[in-house]
């Protein structure tokens, strides 16, 4: 097989091209993964999975405001307003 000028035969043609097909399969790879885990930390920062969870109830109306801030103080171990001393 001769490709510009270069004669290659059959296993070296073989090598070239899988060695083509893995540099593509990681670098769409890492792009994908990069994308995936600035997806996942960019929608809400800094909580934890049932904090999450509990945001999609209060978001889609299942749980009302203060149900949702009673849980959300209790998941981030803060004592509620009703539980702290009135100055």
């Amino acid at each position: 097989m001769y490709m510009f000028g270069l004669a290659m035969n059959g296993w070296e043609a073989l090598l070239l091209t899988l060695s083509c097909v893995l540099v593509w399969a990681t670098i769409i790879g890492g792009v994908r993964s990069v994308l995936q885990e600035a997806h996942s930390t960019s929608a809400r920062a800094g909580t934890s999975p049932e904090e999450d969870l509990l945001f999609e109830r209060f978001a889609h109306g299942e749980i009302g405001d203060d149900e949702y801030r009673y849980h959300r103080e209790a998941l981030r171990g803060t004592p509620h307003a009703c539980e702290q001393p009135c100055r």
